[in-house]
């Protein structure tokens, strides 16, 4: 059953299988707990849960599985401890739960399982040592825990491992050396060790890892230089000593090696950098900040081809100062120092709160910005796993939308493997606020199963750290939520330095190669004002420029009000029941845009409140002119003009035309059902007949675009809270047909790929079956719950797997006890309870598994009628 499209839950009558052997289903989109009944299945051998969304705590039943030789549930998002009942698995050779969230300490009695060969544990949140009773799994072959936060030394007795292969301890709280006996473990093929709290050490005077292929010891302040030994391990391909205290040169004994990737970044290493280095790394290398000397230009005229690969840059640890005394000499005018620094990481020019943020595109390792040499950033390190080794991706796009009036700003984002730096030059001296902006636009979906996946890093401003283990998604709270950090910063001698690190911890494995720092935009302001001295030197020169600058702010202020340019906008007019208007007007109505207007966001674009002289609308600009927004145009300007129906929102008119879209709809008072329901701040109260009346109009609003509309069958396919609007008398009407679709029966599959919001989707999606009306049944079931109960489908909290109102509904329809669903605030007199018990029943139809067995609309608004009436 692996990766065939399963979705729902894991159902408790598999402990009828009393004969199953192997349990595989791998690779779906399961949902829920664990049931405890598998651990009845005391014949399984295999039990393969993994990459599924599995939340919960591992049952320790799974303890009584005495023939169970592996287990695996790699990439979920479970939480809770590991149960210490799995230490009585005693023919258990494989236990894999990396990509969780499990928390707590390792328990002891795994140290039982004599015939483990491979313990999987990597990026959880794993605290405390590693146990004395380890020492006994002398038949380990691999042992991954990277991405905790494991503490204490590294023990001793991981070298008695006479099979150990493959040993990963990168990111985690380890403290002291890494022990020398490591260092002549034979067997050893991969050896990554990072980040150890350390006051330093050397390398052995001798070492015998005869069989390494793979080395890391990343940031664990090794001193001293490189040994020339490590030219005996002729199996060695890659080598990470990146970030460590190392000085000296490169041994030439090295050049025996033909190393694959090369990274000696962030070290103390000087000495001509020899030219074999060019020629013996075939792929990637890293030997930046350093102080290296370099050969004549003339001696590179014959430089393989793959020679770009290698960077460089900056050259030494220096370049920064060098720079603000090139750009910003001591004697520069202090008129032309820089007051502030905004820069959009990884994306376009923007403007925003008065600020222009300058566009960072660029793809290189290095970059310094021309002509201004008013800032820089360096990426060093590479992504771990190497299949995104390729700059590109050092520029991630939002596949989902940033939810924030400036999405803009957060559509694009740096991402870097290891170390992100951001210089400020030739900044005035004084205190500023940098204020730094993330989204996670990355470990967003479910689809590859990123969306529970961890980003954790540090953060440097002037070399001090500033927070710990930082994760953009459990501050923001979720995906795509945006955060801004702010901190204050003193600037000497005009140079700031913002340091992004990536220390080893959070998600490893899946997706590979996405970890790192990742930024959306920076900006940096200054918290002093402008000196009596200042003044008075710039005195004069600013009455000079004051009346031409008065000049320039008056034509532009003209140009604002339209009494110059906006011709196009001047003359085009729409009309909007039966009264023309020019897109001046309406402009002018929205406060040109402001995003104090702003009532809304869209799939593509953001809705503003337009007042126009006598009646006021709502305004849809979409945010370019993709092929996703001309669909999108089309589609709503098919739809809407063929529709008239009271529960669908009406549109009024369009304008598309180069980089301006716009969709004009009649103005919903109330706003969104989402904010009426779930926002604290909103003003709109649903006592229990407005929320009767809501599910009703919600019904005949689908019904009539399944059933009753002029043209073929409507599927609307993104039917969620936020897409139901209210109008002053809290009557609900269906909007955003972006991603509706005229059905075709002869072709139910064609719009498979094109999905709405993951919670409210149902599972014909995940298992690829036939895409019918059936789909808007199940989101309707959904938001019925929804209103009843006053609570959201999926309640994330941070440090906590999320938990599904369906989920709930599901265990409460079980039990007969689905009236607890009902919202407290709501009276508790029998005749609510009544309604809402039907309602709740109608709504549990609506989600069924099975589409066929769901509910028509027509049924569902005559079961809905019978309580109105």
């Amino acid at each position: 059953m692996e990766s065939v499209g399963l979705t729902g839950k894991i159902p408790e009558r598999v402990a009828a299988l009393t004969y199953l052997q192997i349990l595989d289903l791998s690779d779906n989109t399961i949902h829920g707990s664990i049931p405890y009944q598998i651990g009845y299945l005391v014949q399984l051998i295999t039990l393969d849960l993994s990459q599924n969304l599995l939340t919960g705590k591992i049952p320790p039943s799974l303890g009584r599985l005495s023939s169970l030789q592996t287990l695996e549930l790699w990439s979920n998002q479970l939480s809770g401890e590991i149960p210490r009942e799995l230490g009585d698995l005693s023919q258990l050779g494989v236990l894999s739960v990396p990509e969780n969230g499990l928390r707590g300490t390792l328990p002891p009695e795994l140290g039982k399982l004599s015939n483990l060969e491979e313990l999987w544990l990597t990026s959880n949140n794993l605290r405390g040592d590693l146990p004395k009773d380890y020492e006994n799994l002398k038949n380990l072959t691999i042992l991954e825990i990277a991405g905790n936060y494991l503490s204490g030394p590294i023990p001793r007795f991981i070298a008695k491992w006479d099979n150990l292969y493959s040993l990963n301890l990168m990111g985690n709280n380890f403290e002291g050396e890494l022990p020398p006996e490591i260092f002549n473990m034979s067997s050893l093929r991969f050896l990554h060790v990072s980040d150890l709290q350390t006051m330093g050490f050397s390398f052995p005077k001798s070492a015998n890892l005869s069989s390494i292929s793979s080395l890391t010891l990343r940031n664990c302040s090794i001193t001293g230089s490189i040994p020339p030994y490590i030219a005996n391990w002729n199996q060695l391909g890659y080598l990470d000593l990146s970030f460590n205290n190392l000085a000296g040169g490169i041994p030439n004994t090295l050049k025996k090696l033909f190393l694959s990737e090369l990274y000696l970044t962030g070290n103390m290493l000087n000495g001509t950098l020899p030219d074999w280095i060019y020629s013996n790394v075939r792929d990637k290398g890293d030997l930046a900040y350093n102080e290296f000397i370099f050969p004549e230009p003339e001696t590179h005229k014959n430089l393989p081809n793959n020679s770009s690969r290698i960077n460089l840059e900056p050259k030494n640890r220096t370049f920064p100062e060098e720079i603000v005394r090139k750009y910003c000499p001591d004697g520069q005018k202090k008129s032309q120092y820089n007051d502030n620094l905004h820069i959009n990481a990884g994306g376009d020019k923007h403007h925003r709160e008065g600020f222009w943020y300058e566009a960072d595109k660029s793809t290189s390792n290095f970059y310094v910005n021309e002509p201004a040499h008013n800032w820089a950033y360096s990426c060093n390190g590479h992504f771990y796993g190497g299949s995104m080794a390729d700059s590109r991706a050092f520029i991630q796009k939002v596949t989902c939308g940033a939810s924030v009036i400036d999405a803009s700003l957060y559509d694009e984002a740096r991402l870097c493997p290891n170390s992100l730096k951001y210089y400020g030059f030739c900044l005035r001296n004084g205190n500023y606020t940098v204020s730094l902006l993330f989204s996670e636009i990355v470990f967003a979906k479910n689809d590859d199963y990123s969306s529970s996946a961890k980003r954790v890093f540090d953060i440097y401003i002037q070399s001090e750290l500033m927070r710990k283990d930082f994760n953009i998604k459990e501050v923001a709270r979720h995906s795509n939520n945006v955060t801004i950090q702010n901190f204050t910063a003193s600037v000497h001698d005009h140079l700031l330095e913002i340091e992004l690190f990536w220390a080893g911890k959070g998600s490893l494995l899946n997706p590979p190669s996405f970890q790192g720092p990742l930024i959306s935009a920076i900006s940096v302001t200054p918290n002093f004002g402008v000196s009596r001295s200042r003044l008075s030197k710039i005195g004069i020169v600013a009455i000079v420029l004051g009346a031409v600058l008065a000049l320039i702010l008056f034509l532009a202020l003209m140009w604002r009000l339209g009494w110059i340019g906006d011709r196009e906008l001047r003359v085009t007019t729409v009309n909007l029941r039966g009264k023309s208007y020019t897109l001046k007007q309406v402009k002018v109505a929205t406060r040109n845009f402001s995003p104090r207007n702003v009532i809304g966001t869209g799939r593509f674009g953001t809705v503003y409140k337009a007042e126009l002289p006598d009646q006021t609308v709502a305004v849809k600009m979409l945010s370019s002119q993709s092929k996703q927004v001309i669909d999108q145009i089309g589609t709503e300007v098919y739809a809407l003009t063929t529709l008239k129906h009271e529960n669908i929102v009406e549109f009024l008119d369009g304008y598309s035309k180069k980089d301006l879209n716009l969709l004009i709809y009649e103005y919903m008072e109330k706003g969104s059902l989402e904010r009426a329901l779930f926002d604290a701040n909103s003003s709109t109260r649903l006592d229990w007949p407005a929320r009767v009346r809501i599910c009703h109009g919600i019904a005949k609003g689908l019904k009539y675009l399944h059933e009753d509309n002029p043209s073929r069958k409507i599927v609307h396919r993104n039917i969620k809270p936020s897409n139901i609007l209210l109008d002053g008398n809290l009557n609900a009407k269906v909007s955003d047909l972006g991603l509706a679709k005229l059905y075709d029966e002869e072709n139910p599959y064609k719009f498979i790929q094109e999905k709405g919001t993951v919670v409210y989707m149902a599972p014909e999606y995940a298992m690829r079956k036939a895409i019918t009306e059936k789909v808007d049944v199940f989101s309707f079931g959904i938001v019925l719950l929804e209103i009843i109960s006053g609570q959201t489908n999926a309640k994330y909290e941070a440090n906590q797997e999320t938990e599904f109102l369906l989920d709930t509904a599901i265990v409460l329809h079980s039990k007969g006890r689905l009236s607890e669903l009902v919202d407290k605030q709501m009276p508790n007199e029998h005749a609510v309870m009544k309604q809402a018990k039907i309602i709740l029943e109608l709504a549990m139809r609506c989600v069924d598994q099975s589409p066929t067995l769901r509910p028509t609309m027509s049924e569902a608004v005559s079961a809905l009628e019978r309580i109105s009436n």
